[in-house]
């Protein structure tokens, strides 16, 4: 008997790991996602625009208000937009899309300082959205890799091999989108070539397909 899958809203409100027909509805939907910079709440805002100055003063205003164990839960617990990002994710986010100036060959802000002042407050440096994607998936397996910000990331402690709630690896996502450049890097890493995905699928498996 054919089990329907479940709907979107049934698995943004579950974090279960999913295979078939639910994976490929919430991959689908994931990649609906569009960045706007006003989607992002006034607390994050500093981080997607790279600005450890403001996410200081933020971050103080937001413990004298509070005190500082308030303070740093708020961005520990960060959950932003329909994805559900996580701070260190919103960094990146940050640093692939916001563009503030007309020519989009200028990449603007200090990213990696609001990556190590979050660490500083003991940010998990691979919180998950709501695919179980971390920040360092996001910087090296998407169409606009960060590759500089997923080796600060790895400098912070992050796991090159986290699983998502498809079971992959970000090797899974960088050789399907065929980014030599983000696949060599996770290969040098220390990228799992043969971790399987909730489909049984191993980023060698995908090789082999394209090939």
């Amino acid at each position: 008997m054919t089990v329907e899958a479940r709907s979107v809203d049934e698995l943004i409100r579950s974090n279960s790991p999913l295979a078939g027909a639910e994976q490929q509805v919430l991959r689908e939907w994931v990649a609906e996602w569009q960045f706007s910079a006003s989607s992002f709440s006034p607390l994050a805002q500093p981080l997607i625009r790279g600005d450890p100055q403001a996410l200081q003063t933020a971050y103080t205003t937001l413990a004298s208000s509070s005190s500082p164990a308030s303070a740093r839960l708020a961005y520990s617990r960060m959950r932003e937009t329909s994805l559900r990002m996580p701070a260190m994710e919103v960094v990146i986010a940050g640093a692939q899309y916001y563009f503030p100036a007309k020519s989009h060959d200028e990449r603007l802000g200090d990213y990696a300082g609001c990556l190590r002042f979050l660490h500083e407050l003991g940010v998990d440096v691979d919180g998950e959205d709501v695919a179980g994607f971390t920040a360092f998936m996001r910087a090296s397996q998407t169409k606009e890799s960060r590759l500089d910000l997923a080796a600060e990331l790895l400098a912070l402690g992050a796991d090159v091999n986290h699983r998502s709630r498809f079971g992959g690896v970000a090797l899974h996502e960088a050789i399907m989108a065929q980014d030599r450049a983000a696949v060599a890097f996770l290969r040098r890493s220390g990228a799992d070539m043969d971790v399987k995905d909730h489909d049984g699928v191993s980023p060698r498996d995908i090789v082999s397909l394209i090939l």
